[in-house]
């Protein structure tokens, strides 16, 4: 009897655990995670509220464990943070693309896009980011100043590497599908590679956990470079297969550039993310 009434007390006590970190992950939300937490309640795909939800019942009645329980709402946790961090990405890119289409002419030089597209993101991506944070129910949350300066930099990069031309439009134009993907692939290898130093060296020099290393430096440049390398020359290929306009010499509207390259950027971030995921790469 007294073993039974251990036992409850120790159920009760880690469901209480289990309760103060689920609603602690819940405040956290903005505007960004409660978007796609809605999609996908609607949809019932992928780990929402209502999941966790059932996940920590479960665990009350014993019919999981709670490890089990703790790790599903600390995967819920993770991939809302990786979500709003796409979202605003992706916000940030077309931003930065708008800009950088509008004040340069022809393809967009790396020159050109970080005398435009840097600035736009630097402001853009935390501006996103502090309405997320203003729009949660978490005290404290909005004015974090080492947040505010990673997505500062983070903004920058990203404005950057969305505004540089991938040069697919140049096989499509000679009608060559391995022009495309060669293009794709560099664009992307040169960007992935730009954001892993700049991810890498903002986070040795903001988080006082972390200890500068070369090797990972390395590591986190090679990797970050594969993945977008490979995501791009994907994209290429994909572009130039849906073109109506291969070997042909086509003069696009500002409106239409600015449409064709905010698809391609996301499309790269959007599989970005999910190689990295794929590969257990912190994204």
């Amino acid at each position: 009897m007294v073993e039974n009434v251990t036992q409850k007390m120790n159920i009760d006590a880690k469901h209480t655990v289990l309760d103060t970190k689920f609603a602690e992950i819940k405040n956290k939300q903005g505007v960004l995670g409660n978007i796609w937490n809605e999609i996908k309640e609607i949809t019932g795909t992928g780990i929402s509220e209502s999941k966790c939800e059932s996940i920590l019942e479960g665990y009350k009645q014993g019919l999981i464990s709670f490890d089990e329980a703790l790790e599903y709402i600390e995967k819920f946790d993770k991939k809302q943070d990786n979500m709003t961090d796409l979202e605003s990405n992706i916000a940030t890119g077309i931003g930065a693309i708008a800009v950088a289409t509008c004040l340069t002419t022809g393809p967009i030089g790396w020159a050109a896009a970080l005398m435009y597209g840097a600035p736009v993101g630097a402001v853009l991506k935390p501006v996103i980011k502090l309405i997320d944070r203003f729009t949660n129910k978490k005290d404290g949350d909005e004015f974090d100043v080492k947040q505010i300066a990673k997505d500062t930099i983070s903004g920058a990069v990203t404005g950057a590497a969305s505004a540089v031309s991938s040069g697919v439009g140049a096989g499509i134009k000679a009608g060559s599908l391995k022009l495309s993907v060669k293009n794709g692939t560099k664009c992307g290898a040169e960007c992935g590679a730009f954001a892993g130093v700049t991810s890498y060296m903002t986070n040795t020099a903001l988080d006082k956990d972390k200890h500068f290393n070369l090797q990972e430096l390395a590591e986190n440049t090679i990797a970050s470079a594969f993945v977008a390398g490979t995501v791009g020359g994907f994209v290429g290929a994909g572009m130039f297969g849906m073109s109506k306009n291969v070997g042909q010499d086509i003069t696009k509207s500002l409106k239409q550039t600015i449409i064709d390259d905010s698809a391609s950027s996301s499309s790269r971030k959007v599989l970005g993310r999910a190689e990295k995921s794929m590969m257990s790469i912190q994204a």
